[in-house]
């Protein structure tokens, strides 16, 4: 049931975290970042205690990851996996009851902690999620746009230290403060009162698993052996053309096969929904 009581009588948490990359089901957690806060009668923030763990994920850190958010594989070596963070992370959250999870594109944080409880076989937190996008899109109508960086520079608001954005932590207080000024902009006293009548939908297991057509097979041979080749692919920018690309993972998104790879033509790491590859061929 989701919490009715005025938001200064709930416990509340941002979490954040950061991993090795978008694909749900393939990429894994690197780091969780968690406030605990209370909101107080007037609006206000009353801190609480702060949850931080690095992660081994088990897998390389790309290049283009550690370039965004300063993490690389030397800061995981020798740090637990996350089947050994994972109790305390639970103990930390505390009683879903009695505490409200809230979090920036609140999918696609419970898509990763769903996913990975799949393949470690723990315990997925029931928690109701709240996601501070959709709070800030009917509380501030008027930004620009709706990234955790860009609505702190329109809300303005100056915490010194909790400048760096792609760390756990950091994003967790950014949310946290984001929230409070949602609270204090809309004069919300619940989440009735917010538009939230309800967590976010927490995304089934199966979701995350993946069902390649024959005709891209040989995508999983290019993943393993990080080879370049071309796909024809439909949809995008760029229209029916072709793609040099390097593949790095396939993965599901909403039940959906997509193809993670490094787009030769962009220089970027790019995602392709899987039935709009048309062809997969050799490069050149």
């Amino acid at each position: 049931m989701f919490p009715t009581r005025p938001l200064r009588d709930l416990d509340l948490v941002a979490l954040d975290l950061e991993a090795t990359g978008v694909a749900h089901g393939h990429d894994r957690i690197v780091e969780i970042g968690a406030v605990r806060f209370r909101i107080g009668p007037d609006g206000q923030v009353i801190p609480g205690p702060v949850f931080e763990a690095l992660v081994d994920p088990g897998l390389r850190i790309p290049e283009v990851v550690s370039r965004l958010t300063g993490i690389d594989d030397a800061m995981v070596q020798g740090k637990p996996g996350l089947a050994e963070v994972w109790p305390a992370l639970l103990d930390f959250l505390g009683d879903p009851e009695r505490v409200v999870v809230l979090a920036h594109c609140a999918w696609s944080d419970l898509a990763y902690l769903v996913s990975e409880a799949s393949r470690l076989g723990l315990e997925v937190p029931t928690h109701p999620f709240v996601c501070t996008l959709e709070l800030a899109r009917r509380a501030l109508p008027e930004a620009p746009k709706y990234g955790l960086a860009a609505l702190r520079h329109f809300i303005a608001v100056d915490d010194p230290g909790e400048m760096v954005f792609h760390r756990a932590v950091a994003d967790a207080l950014h949310t946290r403060n984001l929230f409070r000024v949602c609270v204090q902009r809309t004069g919300a006293h619940t989440f009735s009162d917010l538009g939230v009548s309800g967590g976010v939908e927490v995304p089934a297991p199966e979701e995350f698993v993946v069902s390649v057509p024959d005709r891209l097979r040989p995508l999983e041979s290019a993943i393993a052996e990080q080879l370049r080749i071309d796909i024809q692919y439909h949809g995008g920018s760029k229209g029916r053309s072709v793609r040099p690309v390097t593949p790095l993972a396939l993965f599901a998104l909403r039940g959906v096969a997509h193809l993670r790879a490094w787009c030769h033509l962009d220089d970027a790491a790019k995602t392709f929904r899987c039935d709009r590859i048309a062809r997969v061929m050799p490069h050149g």
